[in-house]
């Protein structure tokens, strides 16, 4: 077998996570242009779906017989500390690393992620999908991963609840409707005055939150010091708007209910990042299908989650893990496949003009959302519009903050815009008091 997939304890946490560049270590050279057939060597990589990895595996060892790809299942949630402890400590890290959205600015600032457009590898930002370069790039500004999957979003609906209380299921005119944050706001009162009161905008004010902060690029990090009010004073003044007009639900963000909410007739909206609809949409509403569309959110699209891999600056197996990275997210063929397999768009541009186009067949959840062409949303429509940013390890911190503070924020209505945000920073100069915020 040239695949083997197995799973490890995962190692105890550490207490102080550590940030170390790694310098002065002698690392395996990679050949250039070695055939296909005398391509050999053993990759490890440490995933939490191991079973997408291992089907991507089984058509890359067509190509490359010789390589053997070893999946080890680690949890998303102790990914980054087991990165962390196993490098702090010496022991063995995995060949390819995966950065998820959640942590991607901590692993980046490690140092220890391979640059990829030096030589060997060579690679050329140009044929990136343009949103991809920034969410891709360490703090120097070199290109340190291959992005998984472009992931733009869009506002999610079921067409029947946008009929009866918006009269058209038609994804621009939805769009125009609510274009922009005010106009959300006026269609939001008026649906809930014609349900009275049933049919909230969004399930959670996380969902409005997490979209606002989305769309607020701004480069809030220098050196030592954190504009946090740069960064979240107007998302939050957005979504407490929508919290004291009534229009938002008070289920709590990823909780059991918040995913039975897909299925239900009482929210009209749900943001939808390219890897929703196989993921979430279609999996919590599996009587759905055809009855879903998206739109545009109001401000434009945005980027939302996405995982990455870079190769392991100690690699012994450099080659091998390029090619399997190349083939499977950085090729004609091998986006195809993945897209024929798991639904994600590639960050690989020249697959878009090529002969394996997704723009040329139907895709696999067009029908679950009433024959709507998703390709040419997220990546027509939506991927061209969502700013993206460098990651920071900052980056991690707002997004564990605002999701402490959504439950205080619904449920005391007194709190406003202005005591919200002081909350806000005061919660992140606890989590890092080593840093000035503003």
């Amino acid at each position: 077998m040239k695949i083997k997939r197995f799973s490890l304890s995962v190692l105890p946490a550490i207490l102080c996570l550590v940030f170390l560049a790694c310098s002065g270590k002698k690392t395996e050279e990679v050949a250039d242009d070695i055939p296909k057939d005398e391509l050999s060597g053993n990759i490890l990589i440490w995933d939490w779906n191991g079973d997408i990895q291992m089907k991507f595996a089984e058509n890359f060892n067509k190509i490359h017989p010789n390589v053997t790809v070893n999946v080890q299942e680690v949890a998303w949630d102790d990914y980054m500390t087991k990165l962390q402890t196993s490098y702090v400590t010496g022991l063995e890290l995995p060949d390819i690393i995966f950065g998820e959205i959640a942590w991607r600015g901590a692993l980046f600032e490690m140092g220890i992620c391979e640059n990829l457009e030096q030589a060997p590898y060579n690679l050329d930002r140009s044929l990136m999908v343009k949103s991809s370069v920034p969410l891709t790039s360490d703090p120097s500004d070199h290109i340190v991963a291959i992005d998984m999957q472009v992931t733009p979003a869009g506002f999610a609906y079921k067409r029947d609840v946008a009929k009866q209380y918006l009269g058209t299921d038609d994804p621009a005119e939805v769009g125009d409707m609510i274009s922009d944050w005010d106009k959300f706001l006026e269609v939001g009162k008026k649906v809930s005055n014609a349900s009275d009161g049933r049919v909230k905008m969004m399930a959670s004010l996380g969902d409005v939150l997490l979209s606002t902060l989305s769309q607020n690029v701004v480069d809030y990090v220098s050196v030592s010091t954190v504009d946090i009010t740069a960064k979240v004073k107007t998302p939050l003044e957005i979504a407490l708007r929508m919290r004291d007009a009534g229009i938002i639900g008070n289920i709590e963000m990823y909780s059991s209910n918040w995913y039975a909410a897909y299925a239900s007739k009482d929210i009209l909206f749900y943001e939808a990042a390219a890897w929703c609809p196989p993921y979430v949409i279609s999996v919590n509403d599996p009587d759905g299908s055809g009855n879903w569309a998206i739109t545009t959110p109001p401000g434009g699209a945005f980027n939302l989650g996405g995982t990455s891999l870079s190769i392991n600056k100690d690699s012994k197996n450099k080659a091998a893990a390029w090619e399997f990275i190349k083939y499977v997210y950085f090729s004609e063929e091998g986006s195809a496949m993945m897209y024929e397999l798991t639904g994600n768009y590639s960050c690989y541009q020249p697959y878009y003009e090529s002969e394996y186009s997704p723009f040329n067949i139907k895709g696999p959840y067009d029908d679950f959302f009433g024959g709507q062409s998703l390709v040419q949303f997220y990546i027509g429509t939506a991927a061209p519009q969502a700013k993206t940013a460098k990651q920071t390890r900052l980056d991690s911190i707002v997004d564990a903050t605002w999701q402490k503070l959504i439950p205080v924020y619904m449920s005391n209505s007194s709190v406003n815009a202005a005591e919200a945000l002081d909350m806000f920073i005061e919660e992140v100069k606890l989590r890092d008091p080593d840093i000035t915020v503003k």
